[in-house]
């Protein structure tokens, strides 16, 4: 995936789908709009349309603090986090996630896709929140593989089992985006996940149709996770209590 022309932001219009596969079985799909952004190139993609902004108030925005430490200073924490590993990503860093609109979002799942200078994929972070506050993430250290395989560190639902594994996929072409995430226990799918989206150059007519045809409302990500989880619990599946921890670690996805 390059960004051609001084371009440092990208829309994306997608579908993300859920299929629970233990009892109380459970389904469903929405539409969503995400974007990309290569964090290394802020200035650029603050200026790149009048709907957009960086760090203010705008119709869509992104905000370094809804990321990594939570600070103003996202690139360092990639970088950082990746020398852990012994990865060192000098070229760009794009990040898939959903913008907020009207100044308000929920990342339950960014995903930044890590380059040296000769735009070789090197690494991807898998960025986990929850809905109780806490974050953690996946490395993973890229060797071809189409799936990684990581030990479950971290309480995302209150309604899944709290160990098993995660199979986790993404890929970014010129034109798409394909995310999936597979928990398995002992073996046995316990849930995918699925996001596929289109990219388009971010204009005016794609913002705008991309907003209302995808039916992104503020904070639609949070109230859809809430109101799909007041079904599960009307269905009887059994509630978890989550302890919230909001430091940050990081662990291996091979």
């Amino acid at each position: 995936m390059t960004f051609n022309n001084g371009t440092s932001l990208k829309i994306v219009k997608g579908v993300i789908s859920h299929q629970r596969q233990i009892p109380p079985k459970h389904s469903f799909s929405y539409k969503c709009l995400s974007i990309l952004l290569d964090i290394t190139q802020l200035k650029a993609a603050d200026t790149q349309h009048s709907l957009f902004s960086i760090n203010k108030f705008n119709l869509i925005s992104w905000y370094n603090k809804d990321h990594g430490e939570g600070n103003d200073h996202l690139i360092d924490w990639v970088k950082q986090t990746l020398k852990k590993y012994n990865c060192k990503a000098d070229g760009k860093i794009i990040l898939h996630c959903f913008p907020r609109i009207l100044g308000r979002s929920f990342n339950p799942l960014s995903i930044y896709f890590c380059y040296n200078k000769s735009k070789k994929l090197l690494a991807k972070i898998f960025e986990v929140r929850n809905t109780f506050g806490g974050i953690h993430s996946y490395v993973i250290l890229e060797n071809d593989k189409k799936y990684y395989k990581a030990r479950k560190e971290f309480l995302v639902s209150p309604f899944l089992p709290s160990q098993g594994n995660y199979n986790l996929h993404a890929t970014l072409l010129n034109n798409s985006v394909k995310i999936i995430v597979s928990f398995t226990k002992n073996k046995n799918i316990i849930l995918n996940a699925i996001q596929i989206g289109k990219i388009y150059d971010l204009t005016t007519s794609s913002l705008l149709y991309g907003i209302v045809s995808n039916y992104a409302l503020p904070g639609k990500p949070f109230i859809g996770i809430l109101l799909e989880a007041l079904k599960l619990w009307f269905k009887g599946a059994k509630f978890n209590y989550i302890t919230a921890s909001k430091e940050h670690k990081t662990t291996s996805a091979k």
